[in-house]
């Protein structure tokens, strides 16, 4: 597939690699191809029954090196599809914590005026390769501009049937997001034309000071593309322009990968070419990178911190979920409150399917939506790529006829009135500058620090949890405040599941999503939940609470069972986990860096 076509951004400097970790996904010499990877997925979604746990090392309770090592079952199925199981080994403590620890890092950051001052990453891979994928860019504001602050994106990607569309994702929808953005720095149009259509309370109250002589009305991006005239109105100050700026740009990527493969055949049919893969070519090779991004999907939730506006945008497609986790002081020290900032969207949320059955003839009001899912095969009603159910009637196969004869599925059951899945987002905006609580405690009085002389700042008034489903499979919202709100209080050690979830103040009804995540099938529940707290990354510790917690052997017996067949037990975890301060106190949000882990290795600096 050609290079989607990437923003210059001349003043950007990133604030860590492509994917927010230390290292890379695993991925094997040869990449299979998108149909190989749903054979394969299929295989494992198909194993039946209960992990039977049948240690053959009960003699001994410790993790034992050698053959001499405990040992489980778990059930597959063949080649012919007869039952059978297949006996492995299970990891010792010390290779269960190499595994979950792999793909996490720690970033602190120590930006003048931006309340970020520390993010968590890690990801855990349960497909080969993994599908899922992230990202984490910074830019900055136009120098000239009075109207200062960065402007970060975190973004996480749950793929499916494949890791192209995710990949592609985290390689450019932050610049297609931006291309937008520009256009509403400058007041240009489309974006001028949508402030006469705005209700009267959409329209933000400007103290003078900053309406009349602000020469933040010439705020952009990049100093590139010039400053704009102070007449214009400051269309970012307007929630439900960015908003729909956002939108635009998922949408532009979703029509690049969609219709790119479309674009190249009538390309070739004009020329009078033909494909053939037994001799793969340029042309070959190009139609292959067009069509599997097209074919596999990927979910996206995209959160945009405007520090100079202190605004959080969240944009999510899909059923990746943001939840933030709010300090409010009261008796006894105060709580942590849980607020949802993306709803799933999937075929069990009853609001996507009113939506899905209004965009439809009335005669596919029971088909659109069939066991849950899509036409009865996708889970997540919004998504990117996805093509099977975007593609007009007929294009699918003859796709497949010319790029990849007899690799291709055929179009979904009741295919009649495409599209069916886009992946246009929702998109919640919050206003980090109100509910301010007073300064809470600081962290470093916590957390172990270096030196006691250090700086008592930041202060953790909030923090946001971005992940991907395989997380929402297992924790529900309260619970996943809970553990990093508890954490950052100083709880270490085992706790019950009672005794975290004191932490976090009672959910409403409205700080829920209208439906939670299907559980994925458990090897071994036990009685209760039993949480640790004995990881200094805060998205490793969710994770490692996510499988088992302080059920160790659990844990161990999870991270055993190889790919494919791990697919019928977790799913790909990816989890970005942001620290905000007080912007205003010290005048960055990380001063000092006083946050530090427990461990002896320093954080990374960003910026």
């Amino acid at each position: 597939m050609p290079p989607l076509g990437r923003v210059r951004l001349p003043l950007s400097r990133p604030l860590a690699p492509r994917r927010a970790l230390a290292t890379g996904p695993p991925t094997p010499a040869a990449r299979r191809s998108t149909w190989d990877l749903g054979l394969i997925a299929a295989g494992g979604l198909g194993v039946s029954g209960l992990l039977l746990y049948t240690s053959s090392g009960r003699r001994n309770k410790s993790d034992m090196a050698g053959d001499d090592r405990p040992s489980f079952t778990v059930p597959v199925l063949s080649q012919t599809g007869a039952a059978s199981t297949k006996t492995l080994t299970r990891l010792t403590q010390a290779e269960t914590d190499a595994r979950l620890k792999e793909h996490e890092a720690s970033y602190a950051v120590t930006r003048k005026g931006n309340p970020v001052f520390r993010y968590d990453t890690v990801a855990l891979p349960s497909n080969s390769p993994i599908e899922d994928d992230s990202c984490c860019v910074i830019l900055e504001r136009d120098a000239g501009s009075k109207v200062q602050g960065d402007l970060v994106f975190w973004g996480v990607f749950d793929g499916h049937s494949g890791w192209q569309t995710s990949r592609l994702l985290s390689a450019n929808l932050v610049s297609y997001v931006a291309r937008e953005l520009d256009l509403v720095f400058h007041s240009s149009a489309p974006y001028a034309n949508l402030l006469a259509t705005l209700p009267p309370d959409a329209i933000p109250t400007v103290p003078a000071s900053s309406s009349s002589s602000s020469s933040s009305s010439s705020s952009s991006i990049w100093s590139l593309f010039g400053a704009r005239s102070s007449t214009k109105p400051e269309l970012d100050l307007f929630d439900p322009i960015l908003q729909q700026a956002i939108k635009n740009a998922f949408g532009r990527m979703d029509n690049e990968i969609v219709n790119s493969p479309v674009r190249l055949l009538e390309k070739l049919e004009k020329e009078g070419k033909q494909l053939s893969l037994r001799e793969v070519g340029v042309e070959q090779s190009e139609a292959l990178q067009t069509l599997l991004p097209a074919l596999s999907g990927s979910c996206a939730l995209l959160a945009f911190l405007d520090a100079g506006r202190n605004k959080l945008h969240v944009a999510c497609t899909g059923d990746s979920r943001a939840v933030m986790g709010t300090w409010e002081p009261g008796k006894g020290g105060g709580k942590w409150r849980a607020e949802a900032l993306s709803e799933d969207q999937t075929g069990r949320n009853l609001a996507e399917v009113a939506r899905l059955q209004s965009e439809h003839p009335a005669e596919e009001a029971d088909t659109v939506i069939a066991r849950g899912r899509v036409l009865g095969g996708l889970e997540p009603t919004r998504a990117f790529g996805d093509a099977r159910y975007k593609w007009p009637l007929g294009m699918q196969e003859k796709l497949a006829s010319a790029f990849h004869p007899g690799s291709v599925r055929g179009r979904p059951k009741n295919y009649h009135s495409p599209p069916y899945v886009t992946a246009t987002p929702e998109v919640v905006t919050v206003d980090l500058s109100k509910g301010l609580t007073p300064p809470r405690k600081s962290l470093s009085s916590f957390l172990p620090v270096s030196s006691t002389a250090e700086p008592p700042s930041p202060q953790a008034s909030r923090f946001i949890v971005l992940a991907t489903d395989g997380l929402y499979d297992r924790l529900n919202n309260d619970e996943i405040v809970s553990l990093v709100g508890a954490h950052l209080n100083g709880v270490r050690g085992t706790q019950s599941r009672q005794a975290v979830l004191s932490h976090v103040a009672p959910s409403s009804k409205d700080t829920e999503p209208s439906h939670t995540h299907a559980p994925r099938q458990e090897p071994m529940r036990g009685e209760g939940d039993v949480f640790t707290f004995e990881d200094g990354n805060l998205a490793t510790h969710l994770v490692r609470n996510a499988l088992g917690g302080a059920k160790r052997e659990q844990v161990s017996v999870l991270l055993s069972i190889p790919s494919p067949i791990s697919r019928r037990y977790r799913d790909d975890i990816t989890i970005t986990v942001i620290l905000l301060g007080d912007a205003t106190h010290g005048g960055e949000g990380g001063t000092g860096g006083v946050y530090r882990r427990e461990e002896l290795e320093p954080l990374k600096a960003k910026l």
